[in-house]
């Protein structure tokens, strides 16, 4: 399960006027294991002192969620915690209903990384663990996990046909992340590591609120210059490379 790189990004997209329509913008770095624990060094951040959590995607064995812009995700943590996540990426925010931007737990947010950018609405939710494993374990329907209004929201986006106790299973991939700060950057930094077999990827990203943005996006380069953060160019997303490396398992119950 090998993700793709491509070279470092030479310039910052100027998209400062887009994250108005966001509640949230995420800047995002991509790195090979071996540069992400110097970066992480650099930061002063322990990976080994980190929390970790396995996380699990959704899809049918065709990949026909992916292709309609809906990813499923569900997480459980090494803490006893869990949660499941409908996303729509990529979004428009102005054709998004009003109703649902107001509702608690659905966000919209710009991901920036490198030169690239995309615009996700994401709906989550925090189930019961016990549910979680019996779901994970396959003695329970995928559907049970979601609330009403995340599986309203999957008859909306998915394809015809496609249902959420239709769904396989793709993953666990084992996620381990630190949160904190570093010099020279005001906003919360977390460290992620996907131990993808073959070729484990370290994600380092800051989390920004929109009215914010404008700053930390013209910032984030030189901030990453300053800890020798180069970051690669990512082709494939987490779950798209997960999705594409997993081999899927019926999550029925």
């Amino acid at each position: 399960m090998t993700p793709d790189f491509g070279q470092p990004p030479t310039a910052v997209p100027a998209v400062l006027a887009f994250p108005a329509a966001c509640d949230t913008v995420e800047l995002k770095a991509v790195l090979t294991e071996a540069e992400g624990r110097r970066a992480t060094a650099s930061l002063g951040f322990d990976l080994g002192a980190g929390l970790s959590r396995q996380v699990y995607y959704l899809d049918t064995p065709c990949l026909e969620l992916e292709a309609a812009g809906v990813i499923v995700r569900v997480r459980r943590s090494g803490d006893a915690r869990a949660d499941v996540t409908m996303r729509l990426r990529p979004s428009d925010p102005a054709a998004l209903d009003p109703g649902l931007r107001r509702h608690k737990g659905f966000t919209v947010e710009l991901d920036m990384i490198g030169d690239g950018f995309v615009c996700t609405a994401s709906l989550k939710t925090k189930p019961d663990t016990t549910m979680v494993a019996e779901v994970l374990a396959g003695r329970t329907p995928p559907s049970t996990l979601f609330s009403p209004r995340q599986r309203r929201l999957f008859q909306t986006y998915a394809p015809p046909g496609v249902t959420l106790d239709g769904l396989a299973l793709f993953g666990p991939v084992l996620v381990r992340w630190v949160t904190g700060t570093a010099r020279g950057w005001r906003h919360p930094l977390t460290a992620q590591l996907w131990e993808f077999p073959g070729e484990p990827v370290l994600e380092l990203s800051s989390k920004v609120a929109a009215v914010r943005a404008a700053a930390a996006v013209a910032r984030w380069p030189s901030f990453l210059i300053r800890h020798q953060v180069v970051p690669r160019q990512a082709r494939h997303t987490k779950s798209q490379t997960v999705l594409r490396h997993s081999t899927p398992v019926p999550a029925r119950g």
